[in-house]
């Protein structure tokens, strides 16, 4: 799975809910979870952080020094390189979601499960292929888990509520900025 449509799994809560019967839409308060994704020999971690005020997203990939800020507000999403001094700019995965990657559809409230230590809601969606995923969320909009039928694609396994640092959701200034190739 690649990190684009890790951060779309991770954020399907970030489009806007437009209807009671919807998982919260995004967290409620500044959230830190630690995520583990794949399986066998092919897992990995990442670290996602939330901020409520500014409505980013940080993502710190398995590889050291590069990481995603996703501002909700703005639909953006810069891919970072502290290495390479650059930022790849691309659209939000809200705005259009990898292959994989649950739409921003239906909803259909499943049951109750616990995950890192905490109840969630299940709720069944599809991704972008048409594919039926099952998304656990809390009462307060953190995603916990995500898994096509016995498959977990994505699992909490550590959630800390705390105030995050404004600091760490802003794309370094001097850095070089790049964007993907239009394909026309």
């Amino acid at each position: 799975m690649n990190l684009r449509a890790l951060l779309a799994l991770v954020f399907i809560g970030a489009a806007p809910a437009w209807a009671q019967n919807l998982p919260p839409a995004t967290p409620a308060r500044d959230v830190d979870v630690t995520y583990r994704a794949g399986q066998g020999n092919r897992v990995m971690e990442q670290r996602s952080r939330f901020q409520a005020s500014g409505q980013r997203v940080r993502v710190d990939t398995p590889t050291p020094g590069v990481y995603a800020i996703m501002d909700l507000r703005a639909r953006t999403l810069a891919m970072v390189s502290d290495a390479e001094r650059a930022v790849l700019d691309m659209p939000s995965p809200a705005g259009g979601m990898a292959p994989g990657a649950p739409s921003a559809g239906r909803f259909v409230r499943r049951g109750a499960d616990r995950v890192a230590g905490l109840p969630c809601t299940e709720w069944e969606t599809t991704d972008s292929t048409g594919q039926p995923i099952l998304a656990c969320y809390t009462d307060d909009g953190v995603m916990l888990r995500a898994r096509r039928g016995a498959q977990v694609l994505v699992a909490a396994t550590r959630v800390t509520y705390a105030v995050q640092d404004p600091a760490l959701f802003v794309v370094p200034a001097q850095y070089a900025h790049t964007s993907p190739r239009d394909p026309r």
